[in-house]
This record gives C-alpha cells, sequence and structure tokens, in this order.
C-alpha cells in the first residue's frame, strides 16, 4: 500500500502545482483500510471528482487497471504555501491602500491562493472592507473601491460597435466601482448596460 499513498501524493501535488504555479504543495492521502486486501497493481490512475481541485482537503480517486480491476477514493490532506500581499501596519476599515501599506511574503494558505491579493498596486481609491491587523495577509474580497457611478447621478454614455461609435447623455440606475456593470437610462427613454469607466461615463459596446 505504501507505493499507493506515495503515487497518490505526488499526483495531487503535481495537480496544485499545474493549477497554482509558484505555490509549493504537500499532500497527505488517508491510509487505507487493511481489510480491503487489493490485490497488487501496476496501472494506477488517479483522478479528482469531477468539479474538484486539489485544494485543502477532499477525495482522491483511484482506479486499477491492470491486472486486477478495482477502484476506491482515499481522503486527503493538502498544505499549500506560497507568495502573498500581508500589510505592514494595521489598517482600520476603510483605510485607502497606499505604496507602503503591503508587502510580499511566503505564508501558509488557509485558502484557495486564488482567494489572496496579487496585485501589488491596487486601483487608486482602492480600500479595506474590515479592520486588519499587522502582518495579516489580506484576502480580495476585503477590498472595496468607491463607485465610479452613483445611482442617479448624470452620466455620458458611449456605445461603440463594428464601425461606430456614438456618445448620449443619460441617467445612471444603479451605482458600480470603475469596471463594474451598470444599467443607464438615457434621455429618450432606452435602458442600456455597460461598463463604469473611472471618469464616471458608462461605455457600452454593441
Amino acid at each position: 500500500m505504501q507505493i499507493l499513498y506515495q503515487q497518490g501524493n505526488a499526483w495531487l501535488e503535481q495537480q496544485a502545482a499545474q493549477t497554482w504555479p509558484g505555490v509549493r504543495a504537500r499532500a497527505q492521502t488517508s491510509p487505507v483500510d487493511e481489510r480491503l486486501d487489493l490485490p497488487a497493481c501496476r496501472d494506477l490512475h488517479f483522478f479528482l471528482p469531477a468539479g474538484s481541485r486539489p485544494g485543502s482537503s477532499g477525495s482522491l480517486g483511484v482506479q486499477c487497471r491492470a491486472p486486477a480491476k478495482w477502484s476506491l477514493y482515499l481522503s486527503f490532506q493538502m498544505h499549500l504555501s506560497g507568495p502573498a500581499l500581508v500589510t505592514r501596519r494595521a489598517l482600520p476599515a476603510r483605510t485607502v491602500l497606499g505604496a507602503d501599506d503591503l508587502e510580499a511574503r511566503v505564508i501558509d494558505y488557509e485558502f484557495a491562493p486564488t482567494a489572496y491579493l496579487n496585485d501589488p498596486h491596487p486601483p487608486p481609491g482602492t480600500y479595506v472592507n474590515r479592520p486588519l491587523a499587522a502582518g495579516q495577509a489580506v484576502l480580495a474580497v476585503w477590498l472595496a473601491r468607491p463607485p465610479a457611478v452613483t445611482a442617479g447621478q448624470r452620466v455620458r454614455i458611449f456605445a461603440q460597435g463594428a464601425g461606430f461609435s456614438v456618445n448620449q447623455e443619460g441617467h445612471a440606475l444603479n451605482s458600480a466601482a470603475a469596471g463594474g456593470a451598470v444599467r443607464a437610462k438615457t434621455l429618450s427613454g432606452h435602458i442600456v448596460q455597460g461598463v463604469a469607466q473611472e471618469d464616471g461615463s458608462v461605455l457600452v459596446r454593441q
């Protein structure tokens, strides 16, 4: 059974490396009940259940293709570590991030690596929506940006398509940060869907 664990751990770590380049992974599969008395296998095939990723824990599927045919699932734990941006000092809620507020460190991930902030220079005006302690790794969901467009605001609507570009005035129907979806109503009464721009305009692509 030792070879089963070794190969399973190696496969999981390889999958994690492919999913999150630059992240270090160490997998540990659970022991198989020795009472199963599985026949020896020279062709092992590993897989994750549909829709699964090699995260912090889960189930690893194992199939033997030769000489005998059998299959089972092993539970596993995954330890992931890698780079993340952490706070240099304690940051009260609604602190606008400055150039000296963050630094890169190697941490042990509590969440999927993609959950962490990875842009050392977030867009101007980005602020934290909760208090953060000094040295705390920053999750992307803890950041917010002030709205570039607010509901009811008079906006300039730019519509672009193949070979044409027009603009007109209207009113925003919802608030949105730059890059966010915004609905706007033109002066003629038409409702359009666009993207809020840094200057407070709305871009509609056709």
